[in-house]
């Protein structure tokens, strides 16, 4: 009896130590309350509040045979079991455990490759990759250190963009009080005033110049780069046709005998960004998805989310961030016992549900 007085009492202090410490966590900020969760006391928390419910078990019989207690108790400790895994410390002590088996077979079996056939994979809760379009890789730059992880598979940006809630548009300038807007589409905007037409007639991703039947002509390089522009022609009225282009990386600039200008006007209102992202293990591509902000792709125990967005001379630059799933699902199958044992606790209640357990009759039996 005093056994189960001071693990009750245990258990109400741990509880207590809980609630407190979710709520201190809840005003430090997401930063220093990972921190604190994955501090070594907190460790050593975790741990012992795991302990006190698995006792439970052994202490209370009365568990065995309320299987809604016994649901919530079990979840209660997949959840603890399935945080301490996926943890900082988790990872830790999963990493020296690989390092000190990787020791263990390397002695057991010297040879060369069979070591390097082991991989050179490591633990890690969260990095960063950073792809080019067409580029794959499989190494993550850690947070937390000055190094990189690989994955036991490669990851490939196939195709990156942003979505605007505005378009592009082409500002062309007669004067610099009279400009007309001219849409990114192949097309044509006749100018008010006779002023003349200017026809939309295409657009290019990477451009260059190429010399074609002996004349330089535009065209759609394949080679790597980027460098999208766009090709236009101005007919004045009763005047010959004025072919131009305008750049989106360079900035508007007039040629000789051009009596106008024309720049790019990007879009700024930011909808979203994607990444298409293709999953390579052993060769092949096993899975595609095209990932973007709260939509991650999921695949070997690790989520790949949208994280940042840039360009250089290259072309678009996804930054994807890369976060460790270990222990999740412990943790949701958790969560999903405690739901069901909180039903059964108080479905008599709620529901009318009944809940029929068979009991050993030692008292006595009326039978019929």
């Amino acid at each position: 009896m005093k056994l189960r007085q001071h693990l009750n009492l245990m258990v109400f202090l741990f509880l207590l130590a809980l609630t407190v410490f979710s709520v201190y966590g809840a005003f430090i900020g997401a930063g220093r309350a990972q921190l604190f969760f994955n501090s070594t006391p907190m460790a050593v928390f975790w741990c012992a509040l795991a302990t006190l419910l698995v006792i439970g078990f052994l202490v209370y019989a009365s568990l065995k045979k309320r299987i809604a207690l016994l649901l919530i108790h079990f979840g209660c400790v997949l959840v603890l079991a399935g945080g301490m895994y996926g943890s900082e410390k988790g990872h830790a002590v999963s990493e020296f455990t690989a390092a000190m088996s990787g020791r263990l077979m390397d002695r057991l079996r010297p040879s060369q490759e069979d070591t390097a056939a082991s991989g050179d994979y490591q633990s890690f809760m969260k990095g960063m990759m950073t792809l080019h379009e067409g580029q794959i890789s499989d190494r993550v730059a850690l947070e937390t250190e000055m190094k990189t992880a690989q994955l036991p598979f490669s990851i490939r940006l196939k195709e990156a963009s942003i979505e605007y809630y505005d378009e592009p548009a082409i500002i062309f300038y007669l004067s610099e009080e009279e400009y007309y807007l001219i849409p990114i589409e192949v097309s044509e905007t006749v100018l008010p005033d006779d002023r003349g037409t200017v026809v939309f007639n295409a657009a290019y991703k990477n451009f260059k110049m190429t010399q074609q039947d002996g004349q330089m002509k535009p065209s759609d390089s394949p080679e790597p780069g980027y460098n999208p522009a766009y090709e236009l022609t101005y007919f004045p009225k009763d005047q010959p046709p004025q072919p131009f282009f305008v750049f989106e990386r360079f900035g508007m600039h007039a040629m000789p005998g051009q009596t106008f200008q024309a720049e790019f006007v990007p879009p700024r209102m930011i909808r979203d960004y994607k990444s298409t992202l293709q999953v390579m293990d052993g060769g092949e591509l096993v899975k595609e998805m095209t990932i973007e902000v709260n939509k991650p792709l999921y695949y070997g125990g690790y989520h790949f989310y949208q994280n940042t967005f840039s360009y250089d001379h290259l072309g678009p630059i996804s930054g994807i961030m890369v976060a460790s799933a270990r222990g999740v699902w412990v943790v949701f199958w958790g969560y999903g016992l405690i739901f069901v044992g909180l039903i059964l606790h108080f479905g008599s209640k709620l529901f009318g549900i009944k809940i029929v357990t068979n009991r050993k009759n030692t008292g006595g039996a009326n039978g019929d």
